[in-house]
């Protein structure tokens, strides 16, 4: 072996150790701080470009805490999501009325009636646009409001929606359409981290109108596009005054981004009217920098609500270790836990790592049910007969940990009876996961379960 060789394996190696020692003063959890210790020191090669777009160089900026948490707003509700308010950061308000969504035709249908039928003002988020028909249909509607004299502004995040191309901002730039991209943190490596992104996705008409849930602008929302059969996915129009927390969390990502203060909506002093079906719930947001880790402590605390049922739809089950014992306490306590996750998948690594958990929480009573008809993405909890949530949250680390994230917390009995016949129906077209399971499987899984801590 030649000298230069050795050399190479020596700086490599000692390269390796150092970015292990960041890794451990900046990993989101010890188990992730352990997985990235073990790769870099073992396969520096492989280990440190997976580093540079994975892991973190430097913490992120605390001072930023302010600028991620929406404000209370109005009367409040005295329920049980008030034992959430110090990680919610916003009081629950009666005076809403909502309606469910159900998949991304009618999410779409509803959203450009609204985009359609604007006065004054648009503000928009989307993790992933595309220059396909449903995002080419967008940028006309947007471009028709500003041409009649809406203020119009948009956020998307620059990896999700990295192909969306410049002559789709240059067209919406030309009729007066602000667009704005949410990048990764400042970083020496600088923003090419894949880690630390915004992922809401929220819409809100003239400070009255708001919609919220897991669909993104882009085609295969409606018809699953080339790789699925079909695409199941939930999202929520909001009317009263949990438009306002949306609103409010769209102003603190405009402010992290642009720098500048959104002003009040335009014409529309205080709050929308309660509506008379007085619905109460709010939105909260959370992320990577603020000082408590309110994305786990949020799911946690929903987990510790449930004293009957704790029925959770998500795309990606990859749960961090205190959210698993915060549900085998739920268990424990005899509570109804289930988890209705995709039969196909569009992440193979997350895919067998939810498996590995599912074959892990049988003997506890969780049942794991795969949604068979085409990929499931909807991000869905019911708790008990009067809590819901709908929003952005998948239960993995990326969501509790390292993603800018948001939900509508409900509480009313109506409003969960319509979540639990909405989910009744997604059941009743999935399979419940039996153990041990394909050879595969159980081959495969325990070994993407030690990836957890990097999903």
């Amino acid at each position: 072996m030649s000298w230069l060789g050795i050399t190479g394996d020596a700086v490599l190696i000692l390269l390796g150790v150092l970015v292990a020692r960041a890794a451990i003063s900046t990993a989101r959890t010890p188990q992730g701080a352990a997985a990235w210790v073990v790769f870099l020191v073992s396969f520096p090669l492989l280990a440190l470009p997976a580093f540079a777009l994975f892991g973190s160089v430097a913490r992120l900026n605390r001072r930023t805490d302010d600028r991620h948490k929406p404000l209370s707003h109005g009367a409040t509700g005295g329920g049980r999501l008030a034992e959430l308010h110090a990680i919610t950061l916003t009081e629950a308000v009666p005076g809403n009325d909502l309606h469910l969504l159900v998949d991304g035709r009618a999410t779409f249908d509803a959203m450009f009636e609204a985009i359609d039928a604007a006065e004054h003002e648009i503000v928009l988020q989307s993790y992933i646009v595309r220059a396909d028909a449903v995002g080419l249909a967008l940028r006309d509607r947007l471009i028709a409001a500003a041409g009649r004299g809406v203020k119009v502004r948009m956020l998307c995040d620059m990896l999700g929606s990295a192909f969306l191309g410049l002559r789709y901002g240059r067209a919406l730039a030309r009729a007066g359409v602000e667009l704005r991209g949410t990048a990764g943190p400042y970083r020496k490596l600088g923003r090419i981290g894949l880690n630390f992104r915004n992922h809401r996705k929220t819409l809100v008409v003239d400070g009255r109108t708001g919609f919220i849930g897991g669909i993104n602008l882009a085609r295969e929302y409606v018809d699953g596009g080339k790789a699925f059969a079909s695409w199941r996915d939930t999202h929520l129009r909001v009317e009263g005054p949990m438009t306002r927390h949306l609103r409010d969390l769209f102003a603190a990502d405009w402010k992290a981004v642009t720098g500048e203060a959104l002003p009040p909506p335009p014409e529309l002093p205080g709050l929308p009217e309660p509506h008379e079906n007085s619905v109460t719930g709010l939105v909260t947001g959370f992320g990577p920098t603020d000082s408590m880790e309110r994305g786990s402590l949020l799911l946690c605390g929903l987990v510790a609500l449930a004293r009957r049922r704790l029925w959770i739809a998500t795309p990606y089950l990859v749960p961090h270790a205190d959210l698993v014992t915060a549900l085998q306490l739920a268990v424990l306590r005899g509570v109804d836990v289930r988890f209705l996750v995709p039969a196909p998948s569009d992440n193979l690594l997350a895919w067998y790592a939810s498996r590995g958990y599912g074959l892990s929480q049988a003997g506890l009573g969780i049942d794991v049910y795969e949604y068979e008809p085409g990929f499931m993405h909807q991000k869905v909890m019911l708790i008990d007969d009067d809590i819901a949530s709908v929003g952005t949250v998948n239960i993995d680390i990326r969501s509790a940990l390292l993603n800018f994230e948001v939900t509508a917390l409900v509480e009313d009995a109506g409003f969960a009876a319509r979540i639990e016949a909405m989910l009744t129906a997604d059941f009743a077209r999935a399979r419940r996961l039996e153990p041990p399971g394909a050879w595969h499987v159980r081959l495969l899984a325990p070994v993407a379960r030690l990836f957890a801590p990097l999903l």
